[in-house]
């Protein structure tokens, strides 16, 4: 059996990387596809879903980030696109607000990869009460994370490749990031 995740960032993949190993059974692989972009992602959709759901073992997970969207309006599209063409089990999700998010649900990952983060004066704060619920969370990783105070923007790709080793399946409070975690279990149970 294979899993095959797509993705519209390069950041999300080094995350798997690390927590899609962790949750899968002996004998399952996964693969996961990047694209440039929320339109590069829809065309791969439409094109390779339909090639890949026909291999013998597949199973596909589609994720998106939400961004502004109305989250059910955007995943209704995002099943449209290739409910009629997909041929093995799918499952669609979205990302509250975006990846960065997942990272902000489990700050002490943060303070491991970031040694001077304090995640004490942020961690009863109402703004973490529900990560999915921030908007701009590279913004505000920057704000809170000293070794990134100066920088004018979030270096993605460097920020996930240092958080995503440390990432906890469950110790993470983004709801978003427990539904992936759920929809990965999900997926390659079936036999």
């Amino acid at each position: 059996m294979v899993l095959h995740i797509f993705t519209e960032e390069a950041s999300f993949k080094l995350m798997t990387d690390y927590i899609v190993p962790q949750l899968l059974p002996e004998g399952v692989n996964f693969r996961v596809y990047t694209h440039q972009g929320k339109q590069d992602l829809e065309k791969a959709l439409e094109s390779t879903v339909p090639r890949i759901s026909r291999m013998p073992g597949s199973r596909i997970l589609i994720t998106r980030d939400k961004d502004t969207a109305d989250c059910r309006h955007l995943k209704n599209k995002l099943l449209k696109l290739i409910e009629e063409k997909c041929q093995c089990p799918y499952l669609v999700r979205i990302i509250c607000h975006e990846l960065e998010c997942w990272y902000l649900g489990d700050l002490q990952a943060i303070k491991a990869a970031y040694p001077r983060f304090a995640p004490d004066k942020h961690i009863n704060s109402s703004v973490f009460r529900n990560v999915d619920n921030i908007q701009n969370a590279p913004e505000k990783i920057l704000n809170i994370v000293p070794e990134l105070n100066k920088r004018e923007y979030l270096p993605k790709l460097e920020f996930s490749r240092k958080v995503a080793a440390h990432l906890s399946v469950k110790r993470n409070t983004s709801t978003s990031f427990r539904h992936f975690v759920s929809a990965v279990k999900r997926l390659t149970a079936i036999a």
